[in-house]
């Protein structure tokens, strides 16, 4: 008579289960922990600090050198570069070197001491809008609390009397513009980053899949006939999930286009290279990464440990000079970063090539490397397959 299935036993082979798995044990225990800690490492800053600041000093006077000053001085801002001109200020941050500009006009402390109503101005990069907010908040407050009392004793030295002093500093008013997303459209702002980060989840976890169903299956060993020709397995593996992922991504920016109306300021050339060397590097990653899985559910594992962190340590939402050390040099060895930043070039500023050809390079590189080590590896792979396959079966002896 067969036993009465019982809850408790049930409960008690689960747990066997869980704890004989020390990878699903990693997940269900150590992968929170983890994530808590690593999210609350990313934003310990608390706030954005030394943003990279360009300057166009066009009065150089007292008044304007103690309002950089005062810029500089404030963790804020890091003054980076010092322009000749206004229109060098806004391409300095079209080409990625600053994030916010600061223009003092022509003749500014004369002016004011004539009344007339001369604003300092201050460009910001709003294609995100963590730099927009903080930097406009912290550049208007430099303003308005310009430090009237340190600054007062230096200006009588020159003969100043206190009207006018007072009158100098109340007078002060500020400007700023905020470029590429002026209207601070959170679509703009977020959307294209959860888009890369889903494009970047699916296309992982399917090029992951491939080799790992084979091994599933015990057809994995087929592929020993090419042993010596590894990039031909990699090709036929790989090439139905290379078109998917740019259907993925035609789909996905079209229904952004079209349906939602985000904004599309650059060239489709630029786009559709960005696209495929994105394309490219994931696979790459994901073809090496089911290489070392011996299952479909280790493959799965593997790609949600590299996809559940790549959008906060992308930069795209919280950027790279807001982070500890450690988190930046992560965030930069991880696709979807090169992705998005292109992404952001591309489609929210209107830049082309020469802005994001590096993010391409990086990318074909990334994927270069992981095919090319899976190369070295797969004859290795299919080996120690072979050798697991031979201990399992039976000998013709016993079969006899």
């Amino acid at each position: 008579m067969v036993s009465p299935l019982k809850v408790g036993a049930v409960i008690r082979e689960e747990w066997l289960n869980i704890l004989r798995d020390r990878r699903l044990f990693a997940i269900l225990f150590l992968v929170p922990l983890l994530y808590t800690a690593l999210f609350g490492y990313l934003y310990s800053n608390l706030r954005l600090k030394e943003i990279p600041t360009v300057v166009f000093d066009g009065d150089n006077s007292q008044l304007s050198r103690q309002i950089v000053q005062s810029f500089d001085e404030t963790e804020t801002f890091r003054i980076a570069k010092h322009t000749l001109s206004e229109s060098e200020v806004e391409r300095t941050i079209e080409r990625g070197e600053a994030r916010v500009g600061i223009i003092i006009p022509n003749d500014f402390s004369t002016r004011l001491k004539h009344g007339e109503n001369v604003p300092v101005l201050t460009f910001v990069d709003g294609s995100n809008m963590l730099f927009s907010n903080s930097a406009t908040r912290a550049a208007n407050q430099i303003i308005t609390t310009f430090s009237y009392g340190a600054s007062s004793v230096k200006l009588k030295q020159q003969g100043l009397q206190d009207e006018q002093i007072t009158a100098t500093f109340s007078q002060i008013p500020f400007r700023s513009r905020v470029l590429y997303n002026p209207m601070f459209n959170y679509n703009e702002f977020l959307v294209y980053g959860l888009i890369g980060a889903i494009l970047q989840q699916v296309l992982l976890l399917g090029v992951a899949l491939t080799v790992t169903r084979d091994k599933e299956k015990g057809t994995w060993n087929r592929f020993a006939v090419w042993r010596g020709l590894p990039w031909r397995i990699a090709y036929a593996k790989t090439a139905p999930y290379f078109l998917i992922g740019l259907v993925n991504n035609v789909t996905a920016f079209t229904l952004a286009l079209y349906v939602f109306h985000l904004p599309f300021r650059g060239l489709l050339l630029p786009a559709a290279t960005l696209s495929i060397s994105f394309v490219f590097a994931l696979l790459g990653i994901g073809y090496l990464a089911s290489l070392f899985s011996g299952n479909q559910v280790g493959s799965t594992q593997i790609t949600m440990l590299i996809a559940v962190p790549s959008f906060l340590l992308s930069g795209f939402t919280w950027p790279f000079e807001a982070m500890p050390y450690a988190l930046n040099v992560a965030g930069h060895l991880l696709p979807l970063t090169y992705f998005l930043d292109g992404v952001r070039e591309i489609f929210i500023k209107g830049h082309g090539f020469e802005t994001m050809w590096r993010d391409c390079v990086t990318l074909g590189l990334m994927g270069a490397v992981t095919y090319f080590i899976a190369f070295l590896l797969t004859p290795l792979f299919i080996k120690a397959e072979q050798k697991t396959e031979q201990e399992v079966s039976p000998s013709p002896s016993v079969q006899a």
